[in-house]
């Protein structure tokens, strides 16, 4: 099994909001880098209040959570989806994130590690004919903090 980075600067988020406000950051970065006409869509998981415990089995109400944001990828048409998600591994790399290929996971894939602690992932899917899946999730935070925060957007388009 291969190492999981450890962040060189870890940040834990002040609420949950801070959490969402800088997963959504990046995930506009990443989008942004794709090619033109591509976007994130998280229609199909819209559940929930975007927190996760941190924990298999939580010791209460404020155990540790993260903020979780999952998408699937709308590319333009035509577009090759393995060499979306190597571009995207080396996207992340360009911002100094460490980025990995993930055994147990369908291939391609990339995990993103950020310096910060933030990971975003995306994945190829079982069946070839779907488009790629992109999985952002937080550091653990206080799960006292967790708020009611905006939804992030159910789409992400590139910035004009």
């Amino acid at each position: 099994m291969e190492q999981i980075p450890v962040p060189p600067n870890p940040k834990t988020p002040a609420s949950q909001q801070e959490a969402q406000q800088t997963l959504l950051e990046y995930l506009q970065r990443t989008v942004d880098a794709l090619p033109a006409g591509t976007r994130l869509d998280g229609s199909r998981y819209v559940v929930g209040d975007g927190t996760n415990y941190c924990e298999d089995h939580p010791s209460g109400p404020d155990a540790p959570v993260r903020v979780e944001d999952w998408r699937d990828i709308k590319p333009a048409p035509g577009a090759d989806f393995d060499a979306i998600v190597i571009q995207t591994g080396e996207v992340w790399k360009q911002w100094g994130w460490q980025v990995i290929e993930r055994d147990g996971f369908s291939k391609p894939n990339r995990f993103g590690y950020a310096p910060d602690g933030y990971i975003l992932q995306i994945e190829a899917r079982p069946d070839p004919a779907y488009p790629p899946s992109l999985i952002g999730s937080s550091p653990c935070f206080p799960g006292n903090l967790r708020g009611d925060a905006d939804r992030n957007p159910v789409t992400i388009e590139q910035s004009p």
